[in-house]
């Protein structure tokens, strides 16, 4: 008896043995016991016009929006504390004059030109398998930011020509005169404007351009790549804040500078996504 039910055995496993891989279903390896996780392979890079959300970790994220005529991808957003806190997790936004700076979505201020290109170098070491070879993380140029405040035209504001701005756009309305005669012991702001803020507001909240990014036009200055001059001692900042009233200030073509060391509750950043040099 024995015999007759080994021959069967081996005859099944030999007719198992005869049907081809391809053919065979529900064949699973058997799990090795201990054995050392393999590395996981990269996402496939994104490619020009995709959708490009970095994932920071501690459920936050970085999202990107392609800029064509720029080859490059320009944050949607300007930094949040919740974003910059990934990168330097003692860093205070502070408040001023009893107004918080530091809730999470609010945009990160007080930091440096040097805080700020740090955290685009950090980026790119930390996250490089998650963007295109060759593709590094820094901050927008004049000339970019210029050009995607814009939407590539020559108009005068982010939100067109019209003056006075959005209630969407976080400048110096009359939500803030409390704040301004405390400041300035004067009363100055943008008459039929009022964003309902009196400092920076969500990032989310802070009025979008037809490129759909947001905040191009105040909430917070924003620190660009370039020395302002050949003198090489100050470095450049765009897009007026939340505490700017006067349309020449608020233009697009406005530059405004600082020292690389500066920090105060006007001065943010954005970050893009675009070749080494």
């Amino acid at each position: 008896m024995k015999t007759l039910l080994s021959r069967i055995a081996g005859l099944i496993l030999l007719m198992a043995s005869a049907v081809p891989l391809s053919a065979q279903t529900n064949v699973f390896p058997m799990p090795a016991m201990n054995r050392p996780a393999k590395p996981v392979a990269p996402a496939v890079a994104p490619k020009p016009g995709w959708a490009l959300v970095i994932n920071l970790g501690d459920d936050k994220f970085l999202p990107f929006v392609w800029i064509g005529p720029l080859k490059m991808w320009v944050g949607k957003f300007e930094v949040t504390n919740g974003q910059y806190n990934r990168f330097d997790l003692g860093h205070e936004s502070q408040t001023y004059y009893g107004h918080i700076f530091n809730e999470p979505d609010q945009p990160v201020v007080w930091v440096s030109w040097e805080e700020a290109n740090n955290y685009c170098e950090w980026l790119t070491r930390t996250f490089g398998r998650q963007i295109p070879r060759g593709y590094i993380f820094r901050l927008p140029t004049e000339k970019e930011w210029q050009t995607f405040a814009a939407c590539g035209d020559r108009r005068r504001y982010p939100w067109g020509n019209t003056w006075p701005p959005p209630d969407t756009f976080n400048y110096r309305g009359k939500e803030g005169i409390g704040l301004i005669y405390r400041l300035f012991q004067y009363e100055s702001y943008i008459s039929g404007h009022d964003d309902g803020v009196v400092v920076t507001c969500p990032v989310k909240r802070s009025g979008g351009n037809a490129w759909g990014l947001f905040g191009v036009g105040g909430n917070v200055w924003e620190w660009c790549q370039d020395w302002f001059d050949d003198q090489q001692v100050t470095r450049s900042l765009r897009g007026a804040s939340w505490n700017n009233n006067e349309p020449d200030i608020i233009a697009i073509t406005n530059r405004s500078d600082a020292y690389p060391m500066r920090r105060n509750p006007m001065i943010g950043f954005r970050v893009v996504l675009a070749p080494a040099d």
